[in-house]
């Protein structure tokens, strides 16, 4: 039971909230008008799946602070311009498109902790 708990609440946190996650950021550079055809999905997948997975474990292990350290790892995201690979001078509104990137960071947080969730049986369907 504790084994079908686990791999659940993992591909919930990690393919769940990869998928979703990924899918936003997509939809805003096509709203944006910045659809690269070539932009390398390896890197922000990678780097997502850790994320999640150390969230995921922390809130599945009830380790004190995690929703703390959640909300400063978007505000060192934030401050280290993660995701910018737009020129800032071929985009207007940058501001409102970092703002969108947060908000997708956010949702990938959520998965996290919804998984951990059901990883440590608070939730259970």
């Amino acid at each position: 039971m504790d084994t079908y708990r686990w791999v659940i609440g993992l591909v919930v946190a990690l393919a769940g909230g990869g998928l979703i996650t990924q899918y936003y950021a997509r939809r805003i550079k096509v709203l944006v008008g910045e659809n690269d055809p070539e932009y390398r999905l390896i890197i922000p997948i990678s780097i997502g799946l850790i994320e999640s997975l150390f969230f995921t474990l922390g809130v599945a292990f009830n380790i004190s602070g995690v929703m703390i350290a959640m909300v400063g790892w978007m505000g060192a995201k934030m401050a280290a311009h993660w995701g910018e690979e737009s020129r800032r001078e071929k985009l207007d509104g940058v501001g409102t498109i970092r703002f969108l990137m947060l908000t997708g960071t956010l949702a990938s947080m959520l998965f996290s902790t919804i998984g951990g969730l059901i990883c440590a049986g608070k939730i259970s369907f």
